[in-house]
């Protein structure tokens, strides 16, 4: 899965990013909203510039409205770094490169 973005649902969430064994990039989003789909190509280049360190993944709000609630996201996009389970980092709302790499980097 490395250098991919990986698609969750809330049957994978647990698996994927609360018992991964490193950093999980998280981003909650949903296909109507722009700035979502804006975000989706910065994911594909975090997750290929720290493949292998960092897992980049998505969650589309609408498939899979379980999930969200639980980790407070209450806009999108909402980025998260999870680390053992837990939240480590948070992003609201539009992000470039570069504020995504900050976001991550003390973690990989």
């Amino acid at each position: 899965m490395s250098g991919m973005v990986v698609e969750l649902s809330d049957a994978s969430f647990s698996e994927d990013v609360l018992q991964a064994q490193g950093p999980v990039l998280v981003c909650f989003r949903a296909e109507w909203s722009g700035v979502c789909r804006a975000l989706d190509p910065v994911l594909v280049d975090v997750a290929k510039e720290f493949a292998g360190r960092l897992t980049a993944a998505r969650l589309d709000i609408d498939r899979s409205p379980e999930t969200p609630p639980k980790y407070d996201v209450t806009a999108i996009p909402t980025l998260h770094v999870f680390l053992k389970g837990e939240i480590v980092a948070t992003r609201i709302g539009p992000a470039s490169k570069g504020n995504v790499v900050e976001l991550v980097k003390p973690y990989v």
